[in-house]
């Protein structure tokens, strides 16, 4: 057979109707179909894994942790005892992944690490202080710390000997917490507890 039989050959044939019988049931299983489409699971690959629900678990639980915080901003001096129940609960929520939690004015930042960190085992806090204004730095010996103290930004290593004394590393200057130092205009104050109540 050649090519000119053939094409005269498939242009011959024919496709076959169908029953109404056939065309009632094709019908009949589009409907169903996409009737049911929203409620189809889906495919294990094309799930998406990120739940709004624990996105907004995770916010509540954040404003109810500083809703004090916004309430009643801190008047006189400081209590350590807040300070460590504050750390405390960011720690349940981010378990070793504290880095800092700063809090100025009634206003808190917190400074989480993307994976859990080694060194979150000495818990140290650091009042900086210019008039009224005062800062409040939550964080662990070995732990950097970056925030803005008047119009600059500084950077320094928070460090707590075996004597409990607090040590403050800086670009180019290291501190000694129990000396009192200034730090851009800002008198400090420092100490390290417990991590246990």
């Amino acid at each position: 057979m050649n090519d000119n039989d053939l094409r005269r050959h498939l242009r011959e044939l024919t496709v076959p109707g169908t029953s109404e019988s056939t065309r009632a049931r094709a019908r009949h299983r589009a409907l169903t179909a996409f009737q049911a489409g929203s409620s189809v699971p889906p495919d294990q690959s094309e799930r998406n894994y990120f739940d709004w629900s624990w996105c907004v678990a995770l916010v509540l639980a954040l404003a109810v942790t500083l809703l004090p915080f916004v309430l009643f901003p801190r008047q006189g001096p400081e209590n350590v005892a807040d300070d460590r129940q504050v750390l405390q609960q960011m720690e349940k929520l981010f378990p070793r992944q504290i880095n800092a939690v700063v809090e100025e004015n009634g206003k808190v930042d917190l400074s989480i690490a993307q994976a859990p960190v080694v060194g979150a085992d000495q818990p140290v806090l650091v009042v900086f202080k210019q008039g009224a204004d005062t800062i409040h730095v939550l964080s662990y010996s070995g732990h950097r710390v970056c925030l803005m103290l008047g119009n600059q930004q500084s950077c320094f290593e928070v460090l707590a000997t075996p004597s409990g004394n607090v040590i403050l590393e800086g670009e180019n200057k290291v501190w000694l917490a129990s000396e009192h130092p200034e730090i851009a205009g800002y008198a400090v104050r420092a100490q390290t507890w417990t991590k246990s109540l």
